[in-house]
């Protein structure tokens, strides 16, 4: 019994390598194969009707419009959740379709333009802002950065009232947190605390924008630079 290969080609079985002449019908036997063509063809026709199923979808289920009416002092109001629009959810079934469960096309282009319009080098995405504030302090311990490294021992300034991650990095480190208040109702830092919470180990100051409303960033920032602190 003889295998050969083919493939569809204009409604008919083409052969992808020729049959020995004494090889009859009965010990022949062909393995038909997507045509590469029509097999790429058919993957972007299913593409854009997955994409437009899922554009459907968050207009029916997730568009803003269809919210309830806001009751003041009856509708809750989440600190925090997915915030999303219909061309995400739109990339990320086009994603899952290629199986790219982690970083991938989309990824990669973020990270390039995103850096390009920071004016930066390179931009390097993670899976959450948890790993980002690890990453970021993890950054500061290198010796490259000369009597500026975070070394063991140093202060960071932080606020008391916030999330963990801004606080256990710089604690992974070996860094001392130096805890100020928060001021109400924006439960951001009270940045007239600022000055007496330095000392002469402090290398930086960590904070995190407390439920969507930012802190004083030209007073933090106009603190930092005054005393040559990472930010």
């Amino acid at each position: 019994m003889l295998t050969v290969k083919g493939c569809y080609k204009d409604g008919k079985i083409e052969l992808q390598e020729p049959i020995p002449a004494n090889i009859t019908e009965a010990e022949l036997q062909v393995i038909v194969l997507p045509n590469p063509a029509e097999q790429n063809k058919t993957k972007e026709q299913l593409k854009t009707q997955a994409r437009s199923i899922a554009k459907r979808y968050y207009q029916a289920v997730h568009n803003p419009l269809l919210a309830k009416e806001f009751i003041p002092g009856v509708t809750n109001i989440p600190y925090g959740g997915r915030v999303f629009d219909e061309q995400e959810l739109v990339n990320l079934i086009s994603s899952s379709l290629d199986f790219w469960l982690t970083a991938g096309p989309y990824a990669e282009k973020f990270e390039k333009e995103f850096a390009e319009k920071l004016g930066v080098r390179y931009c390097s995405l993670v899976n959450s802002g948890s790993s980002a504030n690890l990453l970021a302090v993890m950054a500061l311990t290198s010796p490259k950065l000369g009597d500026r490294q975070l070394r063991k021992g140093d202060e960071v300034i932080t606020v008391a009232a916030g999330f963990p991650t801004t606080i256990n990095p710089a604690i992974q480190a070996g860094a001392v947190p130096v805890f100020v208040d928060v001021t109400l109702p924006s439960y951001n830092i009270d940045v007239s605390m600022l000055e007496a919470a330095r000392s002469d180990r402090t290398k930086a100051v960590m904070l995190a924008h407390t439920l969507g409303n930012p802190f004083d960033l030209d007073k933090v920032t106009a603190f930092c630079k005054e005393y040559n602190l990472w930010l």
